[in-house]
């Protein structure tokens, strides 16, 4: 008799266990919700409010700068020829006070990571840029395709900041 009860409260302690961790995981997945958008696409937003939705051609549009970069990571240097966008030059584009009225900003990737930058970073000469291609080809995707956008930081000199698969940017 006492084995029955035993199974019956294991049982029962499973059960709540696994709606426990259902409630965890739908918790963390609405966390980690993206927006609707693709790669090849970058949205620009301050809360909940849209700023501007560009494409790849959008940024192709604007005018354009070739910055030769060395990148120093684990796996040893490697030597880079972006072309690329000032990202002040596009946000002054969206609307000449957003560089006024927001401190921050936060980089997104369509998979999910984030890096943050000051915004006078972001002022700086010569420093912040929006790259969409390297040695002339497009860069790549999380998917291996054409179209992939990524932030580059001049005076990061390991990258650490830089947002690959870029989607995203957050004004705070």
């Amino acid at each position: 008799m006492r084995l029955s009860t035993d199974n019956a409260k294991n049982k029962k302690m499973l059960i709540w266990g696994i709606l426990l961790l259902a409630v965890v995981v739908a918790v963390f997945s609405f966390l980690n919700r993206q927006d609707d958008v693709q790669e090849g696409q970058l949205l620009i937003k301050a809360g909940d409010k849209q700023l501007a939705l560009l494409t790849l051609d959008d940024l192709r549009k604007m005018p354009a700068v070739e910055k030769k970069m060395v990148i120093d990571s684990t796996f040893g240097n490697s030597e880079h020829q972006f072309t690329c966008t000032e990202l002040a030059q596009v946000l002054l584009d969206i609307d000449p006070e957003l560089t006024t009225r927001y401190d921050r900003l936060i980089t997104r990737g369509i998979d999910n990571y984030t890096s943050g930058l000051e915004m006078n970073e972001v002022l700086l000469p010569d420093n912040v840029y929006i790259a969409y291609a390297d040695g002339g080809k497009p860069l790549k995707s999380k998917t291996s395709k054409e179209g992939g956008m990524r932030i580059i930081i001049g005076d990061d000199e390991f990258g650490q900041r830089y947002t690959n698969y870029l989607v995203s940017i957050e004004l705070e």
